[in-house]
């Protein structure tokens, strides 16, 4: 997951600002998440399982892309589609940080199972929206 939405950030960088910008991007911010569950990694065996790193990589795709999306004018349509994809994984966040409490209401599903099915979806949206958009007439200036 992480890898995913650090490399949405990256692709939106390309469509939004200069292709040469997002490869530019592409392989420090892949490079940063990763960075991230290495770090948290060594510090669970460490015995402290140090989070903010991880949390700060999960976090900031859901900033930075509708601050990329904004200012940017889009070259696709279907650019909201990605609005739908960040509700999605603030529900699947919303679903991990509730986990214990969904899995006593009847003790079937965890919340971190949800978290996982409805990344899915939210990866499943953004396959969506590729699939389905198209080129937008290049803006006289």
């Amino acid at each position: 997951m992480t890898i995913g939405f650090t490399a949405i950030v990256a692709a939106i960088i390309a469509e939004r600002i200069s292709v040469r910008a997002g490869l530019l991007s592409l392989v420090p911010v892949i490079a940063i998440g990763i960075g991230s569950v290495v770090y948290w990694q060594m510090t669970e065996l460490g015995g402290r399982g140090d989070l903010r790193p991880r949390v700060l990589v999960q976090f900031y795709p859901m900033l930075a892309i509708p601050l990329l999306m904004f200012p940017f004018p889009p070259k696709y349509t279907r650019s909201a589609d990605l609005l739908g994809t960040a509700a999605l994984y603030a529900l699947a966040k919303a679903f991990e940080a509730l986990d214990t409490q969904i899995f006593g209401l009847g003790q079937i599903i965890s919340g971190h199972t949800l978290k996982h099915i409805v990344a899915a979806f939210a990866i499943y949206q953004i396959l969506r929206m590729l699939r389905r958009r198209q080129p937008l007439p290049a803006r006289l200036c």
